[in-house]
C-alpha cells in the first residue's frame, strides 16, 4: 500500500528525491550508477529525414541499414529481395540484387553493411552466400563468397576490418519443454568462405518446444528472455553483451578482448499487463509452456549499436506494455558518461554516423519507412 504523501516528513521527502535523482549534493540533471554519471539533456535528435514511398520506389520491408562515409543509406529490404541505395536527401541512387539464385540475386536477405572502402558486404542466409558490391560511384557486382557448411548451420557474418567472422549455430535440441541451447560459436572466416579459428563462444536464449502429432515440432522463444546484442565498431572490434546485465565487452579478431562498458542498471519488473500482451504473441499450442518461463524482469538492454566517434547505442526496456517512447541511453566509454534520450516506441536505431542517428520505423498506416535525426550535443 502507498503512504500519502502528507506521512513523509519534509527531511525525508527530500533524501527521497534526493535517492531517485541520484543522491544528496548532485544537481537536478545527473544521477551516479557505479562510476558512471548519467547526464540529462546532454543530447538532442532532431527529425531532418523521412522515407516511406516516392514515386520512385517504396519499402517491402527493411531488415538492416548502413551508411557510407559520403551519406549514401544502404537499407537491405528482403520482401523485394533487394537492396536500396539512397542519396543523404533520401531519394533513390541505385537498386541492387533482386529475387534470385544467381550472382548479386537473393533469396533471403539477412544483413547489409557498408566496410572495406565503402564496399556493400550483403548477406543471403538461405544460400549461405556473402555478395560483395563495389564502392561508389558504380555498386558494380564484385564477387560472392559461399560459407562452407562444416563447422555447422551458418547464421550471420561481419566484416571486421581485414577479417571476416560468423555466427554459427548446430541448431536446438528437439526436447518438450523449455530448453538452454548449447553457447554458438563466432568463428574467423577466410576469404574463400572456409570457417576457422573460434573467435568467442557466447551463450543463446531459451526456446520453448512442442511435439507435434504426426512428427515435428513447434519452436517459440521465450518473451523478455536474455539474448547477445552485437554490433561492429569503427575499430574493427565486435562488441557483444548479454542481456541480462548491462556489460558490453569489445572483441578483436586476435582474440583479445576489453570491457567497453559495465556498469549497474535498476530491474524492470515485467508487469502482468506485459507478460499477458506478449504471451498473446505465442502459438497457442506452445502458449503454456511459455507462461511458466516468463522471466520476472526485462532485460537490461536489447538493442547495441557502435557509433563512429565509439560511444554506444543501448536501446533500455519500455517502463511499461504501454509505454509511447523507447529509452535509448548514450554510453561515452572515455568519459564514462550516460546521455539518456527518448525516441518513439517504433524506432529502432541501425547506425550512427557524422553526428546523425540512422533508423528504421513504421507509418501511421504500418508501412516501413527510414527515419534518420540530427544529433546536438549540449553543454
Amino acid at each position: 500500500m502507498t503512504r500519502p504523501l502528507r506521512s513523509i516528513a519534509p527531511l525525508t521527502w527530500i533524501c527521497l528525491l534526493s535517492v531517485v535523482l541520484g543522491g544528496c549534493g548532485e544537481s537536478d540533471d545527473t544521477r551516479t550508477l557505479g562510476d558512471w554519471t548519467l547526464k540529462k539533456n546532454g543530447l538532442t535528435l532532431t527529425e531532418d529525414l523521412r522515407v516511406a514511398e516516392t514515386k520512385e520506389f517504396y519499402f517491402g520491408s527493411i531488415r538492416d541499414l548502413d551508411v557510407t562515409s559520403g551519406g549514401h543509406i544502404v537499407v537491405a529490404d528482403p520482401q523485394a529481395h533487394d537492396i536500396k541505395v539512397l542519396r543523404p536527401n533520401g531519394t533513390l541512387l541505385d537498386t541492387l540484387g533482386g529475387p534470385g539464385e544467381g550472382p548479386g540475386e537473393f533469396q533471403r536477405l539477412r544483413s547489409v553493411q557498408v566496410a572495406r572502402g565503402d564496399s556493400i558486404y550483403a548477406f543471403d542466409l538461405q544460400k549461405r552466400r556473402l555478395t560483395v558490391f563495389a564502392p561508389p560511384p558504380t555498386y558494380d557486382l564484385a564477387r560472392t563468397v559461399t560459407i562452407s557448411a562444416e563447422k555447422g548451420y551458418f547464421v550471420e557474418v561481419r566484416v571486421l576490418g581485414k577479417h571476416l567472422v560468423g555466427s554459427f549455430t548446430s541448431g536446438s535440441v528437439p526436447e518438450e519443454g523449455v530448453t538452454n541451447p548449447d553457447p554458438h560459436p563466432w568463428r574467423l572466416i577466410e576469404e574463400t568462405g572456409t570457417p576457422s579459428d573460434t573467435l568467442m563462444l557466447v551463450p543463446r536464449p531459451r526456446v520453448a518446444l512442442k511435439s507435434l502429432d504426426g512428427g515435428g515440432f513447434r519452436v517459440a522463444g521465450v518473451p523478455f528472455d536474455r539474448s547477445v546484442a552485437t554490433a561492429v565498431g569503427p575499430d574493427a572490434r565486435l562488441y557483444h553483451g548479454w542481456t541480462d546485465s548491462l556489460h558490453v565487452v569489445a572483441h578483436a579478431p586476435n582474440g583479445t578482448s576489453e570491457v567497453a562498458a559495465a556498469l549497474p542498471t535498476e530491474p524492470v519488473p515485467v508487469t502482468e499487463a506485459a507478460r499477458d500482451s506478449a504471451l498473446e504473441e505465442v502459438n497457442s499450442k506452445l502458449r503454456s509452456i511459455v507462461a511458466s518461463a516468463v522471466p520476472d524482469t526485462k532485460p537490461a538492454f536489447t538493442d547495441l549499436v557502435v557509433a563512429d566517434d565509439g560511444r554506444l547505442w543501448v536501446r533500455r526496456p519500455p517502463e511499461g506494455p504501454s509505454a509511447d517512447a523507447t529509452r535509448w541511453w548514450v554510453l561515452d566509454p572515455e568519459t564514462k558518461t550516460i546521455h539518456p534520450i527518448q525516441l518513439p516506441r517504433e524506432v529502432r536505431i541501425e547506425a550512427v554516423q557524422n553526428e546523425k542517428a540512422y533508423g528504421s520505423t513504421t507509418t501511421e498506416a504500418g508501412a516501413p519507412a527510414l527515419v534518420r535525426y540530427q544529433i546536438q550535443t549540449g553543454s
